[in-house]
């Protein structure tokens, strides 16, 4: 019998891509060929789909109006595992981060006083964070007045993006005028995208400010306001990541007045329509049930073909799809939350820990990555052994 117990290769990397981020980065200091295996972007995006099957619920506390006095917690469903996570570079900054968006285990923040113009990426399992070269479009030339952001992943460039939207002041006569940009993570740079924006009529539909856009399918996706001839209207504001344009969606009229919410469904995109005493019991008169409206059919424009999905009774306001089948609910007591997750399949429910929560609370779905918040850092395959 052979004394080599030396495991193939192949076994190694398999292994390896199946271990908790803070494991694999221990074995980066073993070998260069080692090293290079875990940078490169095979190795990333399989590990990266394996740890997709197991997401964390991301929740950020507000103790204050302010926001200024805050925590971010990280909460497994599975394991019941619950970690607090600090932001390393918070002692630089001038003000506390707001959270932009989380995909691929990168979390986008926007650090700046006002008008989302100075933004990190971070990534919460490896620790590695970035701060983004500023914007290109500024006020100097006329005054800001509204600023909206999302963060999502392109696949076919396999490209990170940070959209930027600008709404620039007006007069009470005049429709708004209306920019965007976008930051490339493969590139590390701002771009002006001015024509998209025009070409598709989105100066007349404001996306209010503060706005973080929901990643769904390859688009980011906002809740846009009508104005002029179509103030009565709500409108979804999306963005394709791939080709890089614009398109509205009217919204169902009976919207109008009651809480929306945009959100992921089934890979498709959809809004939840609630009521205020859905989040804060004995305000205003009660409704029987949350629902859902799913877009059918994203070729219909402004005339999209929404289905209704009789939902849920009694657990609060929706905030975030955790993975494929279960939807974060809330619901306010006081300053006790009280948490579910709904199984939008089988309808069942599923109480999670209570916390206490001063003044709110934002929730995002977040997986362990191995993604780095620099393109230059992932080694290419030509470079990377096939271990």
């Amino acid at each position: 019998m052979s004394d080599d117990l030396t495991l193939p290769l192949c076994t190694i990397r398999d292994i390896l891509s199946r271990m908790p981020v803070k494991s694999i980065t221990r074995f980066q200091s073993v070998s260069k060929p080692w090293s290079a295996v875990i940078k490169s972007p095979d190795f990333i995006s399989i590990h990266l789909r394996r740890s997709s099957s197991n997401p964390w619920l991301l929740i950020r506390r507000f103790h204050n109006p302010s926001g200024s006095n805050f925590a971010i917690i990280l909460f497994n469903n599975k394991t019941n595992d619950v970690r607090d996570i600090k932001v390393p570079f918070f002692t630089s900054l001038s003000r506390y981060p707001k959270i932009v968006g989380s995909c691929s285990g990168l979390l986008c923040l926007d650090v700046s006083l006002c008008y989302a113009c100075g933004f990190f990426l971070w990534n919460v399992s490896t620790s590695q964070f970035k701060a983004l070269p500023r914007p290109r479009i500024t006020d100097a030339q006329r005054p800001f007045w509204m600023v909206a952001t999302g963060f999502g992943y392109n696949p076919q460039r396999n490209d990170y993006k940070l959209v930027r939207i600008v709404n620039f002041h007006r007069r009470p006569d005049e429709f708004p005028v209306v920019r965007a940009e976008i930051y490339s993570w493969r590139t590390g740079s701002w771009r002006v995208i001015d024509r998209r924006v025009t070409d598709h009529g989105i100066g007349s539909c404001l996306v209010t400010q503060g706005q973080q856009g929901v990643f769904v399918n390859g688009g980011l996706h906002w809740l846009g306001i009508g104005t002029g001839k179509l103030a009565d209207h709500k409108f979804v504001v999306s963005f394709d990541l791939e080709a890089e344009e614009f398109r509205l969606r009217k919204i169902p009229d009976f919207v109008m007045g009651i809480c929306v919410k945009i959100l992921g469904y089934d890979d498709s995109l959809a809004v939840a329509v609630y009521p205020a005493v859905a989040v804060y019991p004995g305000y205003g008169k009660p409704f029987e049930r949350m629902e859902l409206w799913v877009l059918q059919d994203a070729d219909h424009g402004e005339k999209s073909a929404w289905s209704k999905v009789n939902f849920i009774n009694g657990l609060g306001s929706p905030e975030v799809l955790l993975n494929d089948s279960e939807l974060v609910m809330k619901r306010m007591e006081g300053n006790s939350m009280n948490l579910s997750l709904f199984n939008i399949y089988n309808e069942g429910v599923k109480r999670l820990p209570s916390c206490e929560s001063d003044f709110s609370c934002e929730f995002y779905s977040h997986v362990d990555s191995l993604v780095p918040v620099d393109s230059r850092d992932v080694v290419e395959e030509a470079e990377a052994p096939q271990i």
